[in-house]
């Protein structure tokens, strides 16, 4: 499927978000008042077209993720990394490279048209010796590679209009999380496909339209329930496979195997790692038998 599979996946994802937060952000805005509360969300529309069209990349980087631009040390440290990416043709100026303080893990992730975020565990590893500069490389080429093939575009734009959701389902988790322990809350969890069916039955026998109506939506949340986490799990899958497409185009692939048994040795990662291995073979030139010159 590519990359329209993946956006295809990402739009299922992000569906429930967008609209979710658009309800959410009218309905507040239309129960405060004055104008203030729509100058706002005329304000955050915009921004998030904007977004859209590339407009105020930098701006948006720094502020949904905290990140900054690389100090000199740190260009100095990440140089035969990148010295690697612009040889394979997806590193600087092709995207930016931006730090994300805080991020102890070793990883890199694209946003946007042209950023690339990469973790401070990532560069503190590389100065220490500890990551070579090839597996760097791998590492920042995978999230360059979808940024390089729109595979992200839109996230930006996507992560500032779905704040509000984002909110609720963070309080949603903490709170799922503190009530799981509780074994008859998670019984009732795992058969909450039989609350569905009893709520839309209920609204369906009922006759009225309105207790049609509730049912109706309660047998859509729980249907979401089952269906986000899979769309979720899908788009990950989509952009994990086009990232290591790319990474094997430019040459990276091997590194980046080496850097995944790095992290673990699961049967998922040792799939991956074939798949990688296929896809490295294929994006080499194939070259012709070599023929005898004796009569």
């Amino acid at each position: 499927m590519g990359v329209v599979g993946a956006r295809l996946t990402k739009a299922l994802a992000d569906a429930a978000g967008v609209a979710v937060s658009t309800v959410l952000t009218a309905a507040l805005t239309s129960l405060l008042p004055g104008p203030l509360p729509w100058v706002a969300f005329l304000g955050v529309l915009s921004m998030t077209v904007g977004l859209l069209t590339g407009a105020g990349e930098r701006v948006a980087v720094r502020a949904l993720h905290g990140a900054r631009p690389l100090t000199q040390a740190e260009w100095a440290a990440l140089a035969p990394a990148i010295v690697l990416l612009c040889q394979s043709g997806v590193g600087p100026p092709l995207v930016r490279l931006w730090l994300k303080p805080g991020a102890g893990t070793m990883s890199a992730r694209g946003a946007g048209r042209r950023s690339v975020l990469v973790s401070a565990g990532l560069v503190a590893q590389v100065r220490l010796g500890r990551l070579p500069p090839d597996q760097a490389a791998a590492v920042v080429g995978h999230a360059a590679g979808l940024v390089r093939v729109g595979a992200v575009r839109s996230d930006l734009a996507l992560e500032l209009w779905t704040i509000p959701w984002r909110s609720l389902r963070g309080i949603g988790v903490s709170v799922a999380h503190a009530c799981g322990r509780l074994p008859l809350v998670r019984l009732m969890w795992r058969a909450r496909f039989v609350v569905g069916l009893i709520a839309l039955g209920q609204g369906v026998t009922a006759g009225q339209p309105e207790a049609a109506v509730a049912g109706s939506l309660s047998a859509a949340l729980v249907a979401l329930s089952y269906l986000l986490p899979h769309w979720e799990r899908a788009r990950s899958a989509h952009e994990q496979a086009i990232g290591d497409e790319q990474v094997a185009r430019a040459g990276l692939a091997p590194a980046l195997a080496a850097f995944l048994l790095r992290q673990s040795r699961s049967a998922a990662t040792f799939e991956r790692i074939h798949a990688l291995r296929l896809a490295h073979d294929s994006a080499q030139p194939a070259t012709s038998p070599v023929r005898s010159t004796r009569p």
